[in-house]
């Protein structure tokens, strides 16, 4: 492990003991709790449980939707073995386009880097015209006044853009009081249905044998990996974060086990709280309404609409969460000169990627502005779209990664069986399955007939095909650059 801990961390040097920032260097203030929160708040755990959950109990496996989510969430467990093997090795900002470098080489590498990009700005695109929906819902139905959610995306994306600017710490602060508030509002409804109904809260059939084949599992199994999204991004931090090497492996372990146990427990007690025969019907009934209605009988209505407004919240922990990975993305680029020196600044007074959090924070407010000019709705419009079109890029970057943790450790002879082939293998094929059922159901996540935003996920195609183009281009015409890239990533 001496040999471990002594590599390079991608060849940029680290932040200075007394927190002053190098050049090309973030500031490491990060431990793995810090991160375990940064990459739980990228998935809206009240937002999908409100908005996800009850159409996967609709559309996909009813009262056997528990059974499903402890099955991804072991693939994504599977995942995590080897993801964290390569976290050990490889602390940059790059993540996923970094890992696919080491392991499949600089030109898949690049193609990583662009469908990165393309994926996360468009999920905060769309966390954003979330935002701006629940906020006008939770307004009106408050105070009874209403105005156009441009509005209210407007002011969520200049605040997103402000403390983005500022740096992880303050995000990290706002981020972590919003997280707590969210799970607490869902965690009290659980407690409450527990507490009334006692072990029939728990019915069996969620996991009986017979629920395996139930109803619609394809589309339960695409529906509840949306639920997982950003589990990944704690690596994105590896260079902000105090001990990487160890801390990265345990925020992603721990990430995916606090989603689980909680999407598991909330899901198995809805089934209790309706009742293992009528939740599908139920769900396909009010869709929207099924946790506000729960929450209404089991606590109290003033708990429900507190429960709108914290969706909103929600919404913009995500946005903010997003935003910070999306920017890193683009900073790692522009570092490497993939895209313009400028992108590649670090702040030197707050010591995060601020170039690159401006260019993030002006592609989405374009496409925001654009979705709302051209009469598109916030939430089954701009919201659904972009959250389904980046959810089907993040699983091709969880899918290419398992690849490329085979090609590092096999390349290099090193590695356990299980953690660096075994395990890869397996979640390899479970995201793959996700993977094709996302494109192939995209309806389904768009919430959109039109024949041309359910071929959207071709963009998916595009992005790698432009940066695998580009880096054989560099290759080609600017040899000098292309190897520079590849040494600082180690291919």
């Amino acid at each position: 492990m001496d040999e471990v801990a002594d590599m390079p961390r991608s060849g940029f040097p680290p932040s200075s003991p007394s927190g002053a920032v190098e050049d090309g260097a973030l500031r490491q203030t990060l431990g793995a709790w810090h991160l375990i929160l940064l990459v739980v708040a990228a998935a809206a755990p009240m937002a999908a449980v409100v908005g996800i959950v009850p159409v996967a109990f609709a559309f996909g496996n009813g009262a056997e939707l528990p059974l499903t989510v402890l099955g991804v969430s072991l693939v994504l467990a599977l995942f995590s073995v080897g993801y964290s093997a390569m976290s050990r090795r490889i602390v940059s900002t790059g993540a996923f386009y970094s890992y696919v470098t080491h392991g499949l080489g600089g030109v898949a590498g690049l193609g990583a880097a662009f469908v990165a990009m393309v994926s996360y700005v468009v999920v905060v695109t769309g966390a954003l015209a979330y935002f701006g929906y629940f906020s006008q819902v939770a307004v009106a139905g408050i105070t009874g006044w209403s105005c156009s959610w441009i509005w209210f995306a407007a002011i969520g994306g200049l605040l997103v853009a402000g403390l983005g600017y500022r740096g992880i710490d303050l995000s990290f602060r706002v981020i972590a009081v919003l997280l707590v508030a969210e799970f607490v509002i869902i965690l009290c409804l659980v407690a409450s249905i527990i507490g009334r109904l006692g072990t029939h809260a728990f019915p069996m059939k969620s996991f009986s044998f017979q629920a395996v084949g139930s109803g619609t599992p394809g589309i339960a199994v695409m529906l509840v990996f949306l639920l997982f999204i950003g589990f990944e991004s704690a690596a994105l931090y590896s260079e902000e974060a105090r001990d990487p090497r160890r801390s990265v492996a345990r925020a992603t372990y721990g990430a995916v086990a606090v989603m689980g146990a909680f999407y598991v427990l909330t899901t198995w007690v809805t089934v209790g709280a309706v009742g293992a025969g009528r939740i599908m019907r139920t769900a396909q009934g009010a869709t929207g309404d099924l946790y506000f209605t729960l929450t209404a009988d089991f606590l109290a209505p003033w708990v429900s609409q507190l429960m709108e407004v914290l969706v909103a919240t929600s919404m913009f922990a995500t946005a903010l969460a997003l935003h910070n990975v999306a920017s890193r993305y683009l900073f790692s680029l522009g570092r490497q000169r993939c895209l313009p020196g400028m992108v590649g600044r670090v702040h030197t007074r707050y010591g995060g990627p601020h170039v690159a959090s401006v260019v993030v924070s002006i592609i989405t407010t374009s496409i925001v502005v654009a979705g709302f000019l051209s009469g598109m709705s916030p939430m089954v419009g701009l919201g659904t779209v972009a959250a389904g079109l980046g959810t089907v890029g993040v699983m091709t970057l969880q899918c290419l990664a398992s690849m490329a943790v085979i090609g590092y450790f096999r390349r290099h002879g090193e590695g356990s069986w299980w953690s660096t082939l075994i395990a890869p293998l397996l979640a390899l094929a479970g995201m793959g399955f996700g993977v094709m059922l996302a494109i192939t159901r995209f309806d389904l996540l768009s919430g959109a007939s039109n024949a041309y935003v359910n071929a959207l996920p071709a963009l998916i195609g595009v992005a790698f095909l432009s940066g695998a183009g580009y880096s054989l281009w560099l290759k080609v015409r600017r040899p000098d650059r292309y190897r520079k890239v590849t040494e600082q990533l180690g291919a």
